[in-house]
C-alpha cells in the first residue's frame, strides 16, 4: 500500500536518523525476502508435506492475502498508536509467525502460521515508508524513497538464491529461522533509536471500513480457494465449489456496491472515472498476474523436471531481479523523453520474446539455457511496471491521490495473488489432461513400444538374473519416462500460455488511452 494512503506524519528531528533508517529497513528487507524465498522452497515443501502444487500454493497466497488485509489497517493503527508502536507490533508478529512456521508439522499448520507472518509483513513495509519520511527532512525524501525501494527489491534480487542455499545446506526450516535474529535486532534498534510519535486528541484519525475489508477478504479467499480445489474436484460437479463461486461473486458485488455508496470506503472505485488511471491499472493487474505466475512456476519446473538443486534454481532466477534493479532508473529517465506507449510496448514485446524462448524448453534444458529468457523478462518487467505505475497516478488530482494509490497497490497485489493461484491450478490441470492423452499411446500392443520395452527387460535381467525384478525395474523406467514427457508437455503449455498472456496485453494496450497528463491540483 502506498505511503500516500497512510498520510504524512510531521517531520521530527532525531539524534541518529541513519540508525533509524537501518533499523526499519531491516524489517522491510526481511518481509520482502520471505516472499521470494518461498518460491524456491515450493518443490521442497511439496515433498515434505506430500501436497499437490495447488495445495502448497496456499503457503504463498495465505501470506499475500494476510499481508494485503493488514496493509489497509496499518494507517488506522498508526493514527491511534503511533508508527513506532505499530512497527514494533509488526516485527513481533513476523518473528512469532516465523518461529511457528519453522516448527510446523503439517501443511495446515504452516498455512496458518504464514497468515500470522503475513499480518506482520502487511505492517512492516507501509509503516517503514512512513517512518523514513518522518525521520528525514523533505529535501532528502528522494533519498528516502530510494532506500525504501532498495529494501523492497532485495526480495526478488536475493530471496531465491538465499532460499536455495538455506534449503541445500540446512533444511526448509531455516528459511523461517533466519528471520528471527534479524527481527530481534531490528526490534531492539527501533526501540532504542526511534522517537515516539506525538499523538494528540486533535490528530486527524482515519475511519475504519470494516465491511469493506470483510467483503474484500471473502472475495479473495473464495476465489483462491475455488481455484485451488476446482480442478481436482471436477469443478461445479462438487457442491462446495458452487458455494465458493456464489460466495466469491456475491462478495465482489457487495464490495463494489459498498465502495460506491459510502463516504470513505476501503477502496474508492470512483477514481476509475479517470480513463488513463483505469487503463494503466488494468495493465498493472495483468502484468502482476503474468510476472508473479512465472516466478511461481519456474522454480518448480527447474527442480522437478530439470533436476536443479534449490541453490541452482535460486541462482538462475537472480539475473532477472538484478536486471530489473539496473533497468528501473533507465526507464525512469526515459519516461519523460519518449512516449509512454513505446515504453510499455517495448516491455510487452520483450515479455513475448521471453515466453517464446521458454516455450521451447524441454526436460533436457540446461542451466545456461535458462539465463537469457530470465534477463529478457526482467528487462521487460521494468519497462512495463515502472511506466504503468507512474501513468496510473500522474493524472490523478492530489485530493484523490491517497484513494488512487490504495486502489493501484491493491490491484497489483490481487494480480500477484491470483497469478499464483491460477498457475498452480493450471499445473494440476495440464498434468491430468496430458496423462489422459498419453495413456492411450502407452500400451504394449504398440509394436515399437513392445520391442523397446522387451529390450529394457532383457537389460535389467542381465543385471539381476531375476525376471520379476527385471520387469519391476522396466516398468519403473517406463513410468519415469512417461512422467518426464507429461511434465515437459505441461510446462510447455504453461509457457505458451504466458506468451499468449503478453500478446493479449499488447493487444489490449493498443486499444486503450495511455497518455501522460499533468497532475491536477
Amino acid at each position: 500500500m502506498s505511503q500516500a494512503n497512510l498520510g504524512c506524519i510531521q517531520v521530527e528531528s532525531t539524534h541518529n536518523k541513519w540508525a533509524v533508517a537501518l533499523s526499519v529497513s531491516m524489517g522491510g528487507v526481511m518481509s520482502s525476502l520471505d516472499t521470494f524465498i518461498l518460491y524456491v522452497a515450493t518443490p521442497n515443501l511439496r515433498g515434505v508435506f506430500s501436497a499437490t502444487v495447488a495445495e502448497v500454493s496456499w503457503v504463498s497466497t495465505s501470506y499475500a492475502i494476510a499481508s494485503m488485509m493488514c496493509m489497509f489497517l496499518s494507517g488506522w493503527f498508526v493514527d491511534r498508536l503511533g508508527s513506532k508502536r505499530v512497527y514494533q507490533a509488526g516485527l513481533v508478529l513476523f518473528v512469532i509467525g516465523s518461529a511457528l512456521c519453522a516448527m510446523a508439522t503439517s501443511l495446515e499448520q504452516l498455512i496458518l502460521y504464514r497468515v500470522i507472518q503475513g499480518l506482520g509483513a502487511g505492517i512492516l513495509l507501509p509503516v517503514e515508508g512512513v517512518i523514513l519520511r518522518r525521520t528525514f527532512p523533505p529535501v532528502q525524501h528522494g533519498l528516502v524513497m530510494g532506500l525504501y525501494g532498495t529494501s523492497i527489491m532485495c526480495g526478488p534480487a536475493f530471496g531465491p538464491m538465499l532460499g536455495g542455499i538455506l534449503i541445500d545446506q540446512f533444511s526448509w526450516h531455516f528459511i523461517f529461522i533466519v528471520n528471527i535474529p534479524i527481527g530481534i535486532i531490528s526490534f531492539v534498534m527501533v526501540r532504542h533509536y526511534l522517537i515516539d510519535d506525538p499523538i494528540g486528541a486533535d490528530t486527524p484519525k482515519r475511519t475504519f471500513d470494516a465491511p469493506g475489508i470483510l467483503w474484500l477478504l471473502f472475495g479473495v479467499v473464495g476465489t483462491v480457494w475455488l481455484l485451488e480445489r476446482g480442478d481436482r474436484t471436477y469443478w461445479f460437479e462438487d457442491t462446495q465449489n458452487v458455494v465458493l463461486l456464489v460466495v466469491a461473486l456475491a462478495s465482489w458485488a457487495m464490495l463494489c456496491a459498498h465502495s460506491l455508496t459510502i463516504k470513505q470506503p476501503l477502496l474508492d472505485l470512483k477514481v476509475l472515472k479517470h480513463k488513463t488511471f483505469t487503463a494503466a491499472n488494468s495493465l498493472n493487474f495483468l502484468a502482476a498476474f503474468m510476472i508473479t505466475g512465472t516466478l511461481f512456476v519456474l522454480p518448480i519446473y527447474m527442480q522437478e523436471l530439470l533436476g536443479f538443486s534449490p541453490t541452482q534454481a535460486g541462482t538462475t532466477m537472480a539475473p532477472r531481479a538484478l536486471v530489473m534493479m539496473l533497468a528501473f532508473p533507465l526507464v525512469g529517465w526515459l519516461f519523460n523523453r519518449v512516449p509512454m506507449r513505446l515504453l510499455i510496448t517495448t516491455g510487452l514485446v520483450l515479455g513475448i520474446g521471453s515466453g517464446v524462448m521458454m516455450a521451447g524448453f524441454t526436460f533436457e534444458t540446461g542451466w545456461h539455457d535458462m539465463i537469457l529468457p530470465q534477463i529478457i523478462q526482467g528487462l521487460g518487467a521494468a519497462f512495463i511496471l515502472g511506466p504503468v505505475t507512474t501513468a496510473a497516478l500522474i493524472s490523478i488530482p492530489k485530493a484523490t491521490m491517497p484513494a488512487a494509490a490504495a486502489l493501484e497497490s491493491t490491484t497489483r497485489l490481487l494480480g500477484s495473488t491470483l497469478g499464483i493461484a491460477v498457475f498452480a491450478s493450471l499445473i494440476t490441470h495440464y498434468e491430468l489432461r496430458t496423462w489422459e492423452l498419453l495413456r492411450h499411446n502407452v500400451t504394449l500392443s504398440s509394436t515399437v513400444l513392445y520391442k523397446r520395452f522387451g529390450g529394457v527387460v532383457e537389460f535389467y535381467y542381465s543385471e539381476t538374473s531375476s525376471q520379476l525384478h527385471a520387469l519391476e525395474k522396466a516398468y519403473r523406467a517406463l513410468n519415469g519416462r512417461v512422467t518426464e514427457q507429461v511434465l515437459s508437455i505441461t510446462y510447455m503449455n504453461l509457457f505458451q500460455l504466458i506468451t499468449v498472456g503478453f500478446i493479449a496485453m499488447l493487444i489490449i494496450s493498443a486499444f486503450i488511452s495511455l497518455k501522460k497528463q499533468q497532475q491536477v491540483a
